[in-house]
């Protein structure tokens, strides 16, 4: 699942760079703003691409989903028996306000659109009445996955003994497979440290969606400063091991001041978040005058037959698990990139290295052995690993300790904030 090869041409879309983004409306106003129509090549049995938000999606969250969860939040937040249950109506209110968060409306015209309900609410989803304490953790969870959108906060306290919130992709069982799924080499390690010593030494460095730290505790130690930001709490703690300073927190609204960056790096997060172009104006933002954001990204070409393999672990995974692999970076990548080009960031692409590389099986398959991405949440690892076994037996390829070649890179692309209408311009204050 490589690039998407979208950074050929530039596209400006929003060419009035003399107006910033205005931090105090809603994703809708900046939806409407930029458009969203987004090409995106079609959905199939395998893949399912996962579009932008749309303003009428938008809209009726704010208008006719929120209100209703909102009421039942005010309602049962201050209720003193959290195992009391709720009607079946207000149960069915707050699941399929929580599919329309997790599907972006309606399951966004895809018949294809993965599961409705998100794995840490698929329990709840079973049951015709749920206890106040179940319904308050759905509304967090629903909150947490829509406040940046509309800007309304509605989240009530939380019940005695309850854990924290996280947010609709990375939970504690998806923290702990994702590394020993995900192994690098040196080369890889010595890549980023040599990125980070030539372009980020002696800056203040910012890092969105931090994880479980393999591109921090390469960069921070060649940084003047290094912060993290991740909305994972899971993930957080499983980063903590390497010493950093990783707040939590959601790149879409950054308890940072503004200008307090000199570069903000990501490797494959802001695509993730629920809207790019909210993480994307929150970038601005914290960004100092002439300050750089790096968007790094790993390359793989495995050999051919690898790449036909992991089409049908892939396909078999997302039938195990009730759908298809949502693939959230088509689409997404436009969308940043034409925005930022569009409000005056210089763009350049730069090739940091690529190497041939010898690696097993497993690694060439890297979270699909242990089926750690967050589609294949309901699927064991065991299963995982099986299916992994039987498909590369059936395609001669050997068992998954069997090495192959193949070439790995990475690339960075560089956006440059180098055109303001006046040296004391700053886009205004945080969304929320």
């Amino acid at each position: 699942m490589g690039g998407d090869g979208l950074f050929e041409k530039v596209m400006p879309v929003i060419p009035d760079r003399s107006k910033p983004p205005s931090r105090t409306s809603t994703a809708i106003d900046l939806v409407r703003e930029t458009g969203d129509v987004t090409d995106l090549p079609a959905c199939d049995s395998r893949f399912h691409y996962v579009p932008p938000w749309r303003v009428a999606a938008l809209e009726t969250l704010a208008e006719k989903v929120l209100p209703p969860v909102a009421d039942l939040a005010a309602r049962y937040s201050a209720a003193g028996r959290m195992e009391d249950l709720i009607t079946a109506d207000e149960t069915a209110t707050l699941m399929d306000a929580c599919a329309f968060v997790r599907l972006r409306g309606a399951r966004d015209g895809c018949t294809l659109a993965f599961g409705g309900l998100p794995p840490e609410l698929t329990e709840y989803g079973r049951r015709e009445r749920m206890t106040v304490r179940a319904a308050l953790e759905c509304v967090g969870w629903f909150d947490a996955n829509q406040r940046h959108l509309t800007t309304v906060d509605i989240a009530p306290g939380r019940p005695a003994g309850a854990q924290p919130v996280d947010g609709a992709l990375y939970g504690a069982e998806l923290a702990r497979r994702y590394d020993p799924a995900r192994q690098v080499t040196e080369r890889f390690n010595d890549v980023l440290r040599a990125f980070a010593k030539e372009f980020l030494g002696t800056r203040r460095v910012l890092e969105l969606g931090a994880g479980t730290g393999r591109v921090g505790r390469n960069i921070a130690p060649f940084a003047g400063s290094y912060a993290g930001i991740e909305a994972s709490h899971a993930m957080i703690s499983a980063g903590r091991r390497y010493g950093l300073d990783v707040r939590h927190g959601d790149m879409m609204a950054m308890p940072f001041e503004t200008g307090s960056f000199d570069a903000v790096v990501e490797h494959e997060s802001i695509d993730f978040c629920t809207e790019p172009l909210l993480a994307a104006t929150e970038t601005e933002r914290v960004l100092s005058l002439g300050g750089q954001f790096y968007r790094v990204e790993l390359e793989t070409a495995p050999a051919a037959g690898i790449s036909r393999l992991q089409e049908e672990i892939t396909a078999r995974l997302a039938k195990l698990s009730g759908g298809v692999f949502p693939y959230w970076t088509k689409g997404q990548r436009r969308r940043v990139h034409q925005w930022l080009t569009g409000r005056g960031f210089a763009h350049r692409r730069i090739r940091l290295a690529r190497w041939n590389e010898t690696r097993s099986l497993r690694n060439w398959l890297q979270g699909l052995v242990n089926a750690s991405y967050p589609s294949f949440s309901g699927v064991d690892e065991q299963t995982a690993e099986s299916v992994c076994l039987e498909l590369a037996s059936a395609a001669s390829m050997g068992d998954l300790d069997t090495t192959w070649d193949g070439e790995v890179g990475v690339v960075v692309h560089q956006y440059e904030a180098v055109d303001r209408c006046c040296s004391s311009h700053r886009p205004g204050r945080r969304l929320v």
